[in-house]
């Protein structure tokens, strides 16, 4: 029984040693413990982030359990071929599932990554990319990235893409593929990012370039269903190319 009533008492003790040690860093750059906002799932983990130090680590988990909870489709599979569903402009999913659920969570899971590791750069990048360009939810995309931006106003990657949410949100596909060419070799730049500048630059007849983005999605991603639709989206080109004049 005592040592079941001393459980909440270490708790606590935990969390105000972390309060303390990240007040104590003074100019360390971080959020302070009081702009965590916990859910009920993520309360003593960031207890532990806390209390350990350890705030990288825990945004790396939450970063894990987001693209777990995406990876999870909100609508069942309805017919959709995997090339339709893979493709940005048809709200794929990096799973090739349908990507175009609410998935209300996703924002807030997304700051809750930022808010213990501000510097997470790939998190930003992925969270942004998808709300802003496989969900249809711009503004909440410029909200992550303005997180970000807050802690480190030199990450040029979040700033070219806030450029190309914004051109997106203008109808201008090729000031979009513009403002993410720079970002395409840098080994954080997500998949679907890259997708979506292959497929805007197809979309507006920049055919070499969007062939060299397929070709490096289909040599360098992981991702199976990412891999797959590169290397048909190259088949189609070449046949293209070979059949003009």
């Amino acid at each position: 029984m005592r040592a079941g009533r001393l459980l909440p008492l270490a708790a606590l003790l935990a969390w105000l040693a972390g309060g303390l040690a990240a007040a104590s860093l003074g100019g360390s750059g971080y959020p302070p413990p009081s702009a965590l906002r916990s859910t009920a799932a993520s309360a003593s983990w960031d207890m532990g982030a806390l209390a350990f130090g350890a705030r990288r680590l825990f945004a790396d988990l939450w970063f894990v359990r987001l693209m777990q909870y995406y990876g999870t489709p909100e609508i069942p599979e309805d017919g959709h071929d995997e090339a339709s569903c893979a493709e940005p402009g048809h709200h794929h999913h990096h799973y090739g599932l349908n990507g175009e659920g609410r998935y209300p969570l996703f924002l807030p899971i997304s700051l809750h990554v930022l808010q213990l590791d501000p510097y997470f750069g790939a998190a930003a990048l992925y969270s942004a990319g998808s709300l802003a360009f496989n969900m249809n939810r711009p503004a909440d995309a410029e909200a992550v990235l303005r997180f970000a931006l807050a802690y480190d106003q030199r990450a040029w990657k979040h700033l070219n893409l806030l450029a190309a949410i914004g051109y997106s949100r203008s109808g201008d596909p090729a000031a979009v593929a513009a403002a993410l060419a720079p970002m395409l070799k840098d080994p954080d730049c997500p998949v679907m990012l890259k997708q979506q500048a292959a497929f805007l630059n197809k979309r507006i007849g920049n055919y070499a370039a969007a062939a060299a983005i397929y070709a490096d999605i289909a040599a360098t991603s992981r991702d199976q269903a990412y891999v797959a639709n590169a290397r048909r989206e190259l088949q189609k080109l070449a046949s293209a190319a070979g059949g003009r004049p």
